[in-house]
């Protein structure tokens, strides 16, 4: 029995993920659309299937090749989504059997034919959310019932502070931060950060999507750094990475620091070297301890086709609160081995722990005195919640994020302050995205 599969091409109430991936790959609880009909097609005896695939058609072609259920799967790229009728005509003739092969377009979901998943966004939302009062596909050996309908995956890291209220569904590899809300009808698919004190209800969180601190998430589709309100059917673009932004890979192939930033070092280092005098003395005069304390750590490889990073000993002051306990890595700035703003280096201890894809970004970007994770805390103790930090920065680091780090770290440096706690005050401004 051979069946042909048209892809969607595009359909209104999906076109934000679109911009991603294929919507044949849509993500339905942490499978894509398409596998879910191949297993479905293996199931009832088919045997052969014939993908006609107008959008992207080399990623589908690299989906099936991963998983093919056992059918003999064909791939052919055309220049638009035919139609049923157009399928018939062009492409399908009789199968080896003798029969006429079906033709099948990926609208639905094999277990609700009758129900368009492109209808609306409320209809879209409510498709997901039926899926989650019953069994979860994937296998108990890969999730976990944490309470009744809260189905979370053994690879998903959540904080011991954060709240969970069922029906939700959360993927592989996404990470729930301190104090986050996970709230009834919400659905994380794999890879998806949810940074602390977060709240998310009633809505669907995209595959390596980051939600900030402080950002509320309800009743929407969250994809990248795009968001739509199934209610509303609204569409927003959020352009502030700090409230919600795209984990893609971009790899970063090492360099020594530019002259500009080697120069701005020095000269930043001169002019606060009073300050840094007196917290010498203070550590040796007053607190009879050294001036100095270092660490072993490790540094972004020279190139990408490096299998191991190099390893360097960074001083910090002693006695020094906050970030100017930082000063003499801007020496290391000054002689190229790291740069002023970058992911901040990491204990060997540490960087061994960093063996997803995911934690490895953290290798994506340069070494910088100064850090993404700096704006939402002291940046001194490094903590699992600095992952989602470090990745962005990897994504998105340019010229300007470069230079709103500095504005934003550079007033702590030259007047230290009290060193606290990382966190978050309770009196914060909560960001919501509807």
């Amino acid at each position: 029995m051979d069946v042909f599969i048209i892809c969607p091409d595009y359909r209104k109430h999906a076109g934000f993920a679109r911009r991603i991936r294929p919507l044949a790959l849509w993500p339905v609880l942490g499978r894509s659309l398409l596998d879910i009909w191949l297993e479905h097609l293996a199931a009832t005896g088919v045997k052969h299937a014939t993908l006609l695939a107008a959008d992207r058609p080399h990623e589908i072609r690299r989906a099936v090749e991963q998983a093919s259920w056992g059918l003999a799967i064909k791939v052919i790229a055309v220049k638009r989504e035919p139609s049923t009728e157009e399928t018939r005509l062009r492409f399908t003739g009789k199968d080896s059997t003798g029969k006429v092969p079906s033709i099948i377009t990926l609208d639905t979901l094999p277990s609700r034919p009758d129900k368009p998943l492109w209808k609306s966004s409320a209809a879209l939302f409510d498709m997901m959310l039926d899926s989650l009062h019953g069994a979860p596909p994937e296998s108990h050996l890969t999730m976990r019932g944490l309470a009744p309908e809260v189905h979370v995956s053994k690879e998903a890291r959540i904080a011991a502070t954060a709240k969970i209220e069922g029906p939700v569904w959360i993927g592989p590899r996404v990470i729930v931060g301190d104090n986050a809300q996970i709230l009834a009808g919400t659905i994380l698919e794999e890879g998806a950060y949810i940074d602390r004190d977060a709240i998310v209800s009633e809505s669907w969180v995209g595959p390596s999507t980051y939600v900030g601190a402080l950002t509320q998430v309800q009743n929407s589709f969250a994809w990248g750094g795009g968001i739509e309100n199934w209610r509303k059917s609204t569409f927003l673009e959020v352009s502030d990475d700090f409230l919600l932004t795209n984990l893609s890979h971009q790899p970063f192939a090492g360099g020594r620091s530019g002259w500009p930033a080697r120069i701005t070092a020095l000269l930043l280092m001169t002019l606060t070297a009073p300050l840094a005098l007196l917290y010498m003395l203070r550590a040796r005069a007053m607190k009879r301890q050294s001036a100095f304390e270092s660490r072993q750590v490790v540094l972004p490889p020279p190139t990408k086709q490096d299998r191991h990073s190099p390893g360097t000993r960074l001083y910090a002051l002693t006695s020094a609160q906050g970030l100017f306990s930082r000063w003499p890595e801007l020496w290391a700035v000054w002689r190229g081995e790291m740069h002023l703003v970058g992911n901040r280096p990491l204990s060997q201890a540490r960087a061994a722990l960093l063996t997803s894809e995911f934690e490895r970004m953290w290798f994506d970007a340069p070494a910088g005195v100064f850090a993404y994770a700096d704006i939402m805390n002291d940046g001194i103790n490094s903590s699992d919640h600095d992952t989602a930090h470090s990745a962005c920065y990897a994504i998105h680091r340019s010229l300007r994020l470069n230079f709103r780090i500095l504005l934003h770290c550079l007033p702590r440096f030259i007047m230290p302050l009290a060193c606290k706690e990382p966190g978050i005050p309770s009196n914060s401004p909560t960001h919501t995205c509807t």
